[in-house]
């Protein structure tokens, strides 16, 4: 099965495990944390599923936008730690940070002295977070603007999903006379999709099967 194909069962189940959580009455809180759990795990399905919730009413957008916010947000801190944590665990080290310790010194003055544009170039390009927030954390970048700019960063890019996925599911609902919860979901899902399917389709191209 590949990566798309996964991520569509994944938001399927996900989207069914709401819905059911929906038709009980759950309270708020419930909802917000099963979102902000999700955004660990599949970031882009707890937006999708934030997002159609909002819609069908069972969260405000506001309670829907600070669950998926907050959750991204708690995961780049993860993040963070777990580079902080590779200083004193050599497999942590091993698995998570690329540059040896001799380049440390390097990587931490650009970290400081470029923070804000490598945290949110590392928010928008697929691949580029892990390897920046971990060597944010593996250097001892300052948590504070570190997490400053980690909150600027995910509000900017929640909310502008928020907005792709509402404006455009409204549009597909009309046109194609989907209900509200799939119409909104749909985009976000696609979106995240397309990622694994480009890659997959540049591996192929640059390594063809004889």
């Amino acid at each position: 099965m590949g990566a798309g194909a996964a991520m569509l069962m994944s938001w399927g189940e996900l989207m069914q495990t709401l819905d059911a959580l929906l038709l009980g009455d759950s309270p708020a809180w419930v909802l917000c944390l099963a979102l902000a759990l999700t955004t660990l795990l599949l970031e882009d399905v707890a937006i999708a599923a934030g997002v159609a919730l909002a819609v069908k009413g069972a969260l405000s957008w506001e309670l829907s936008f600070v669950a998926v916010a907050g959750g991204i947000a708690a995961g780049d801190a993860g993040l963070y730690a777990l580079g902080l944590g590779a200083r004193r665990v050599p497999w942590l080290h091993r698995r998570y940070i690329a540059r040896p310790h001799r380049r440390s010194q390097w990587v931490q003055r650009q970290l400081r002295d470029s923070l804000p544009t490598a945290v949110l170039l590392a928010r928008v390009i697929p691949g580029l977070r892990l390897l920046t927030y971990t060597a944010c954390g593996f250097v001892r970048v300052p948590l504070a603007p570190f997490c400053a700019w980690v909150v600027v960063a995910v509000a900017l890019w929640t909310a502008g999903l928020y907005w792709f996925s509402a404006r455009v599911g409204h549009l597909l609902a009309e046109a194609w006379g989907l209900p509200p919860g799939v119409a909104v979901a749909l985009p976000i899902l696609l979106l995240a999709a397309s990622v694994p399917l480009a890659r997959a389709l540049h591996q192929h191209f640059q390594n063809p099967t004889p």
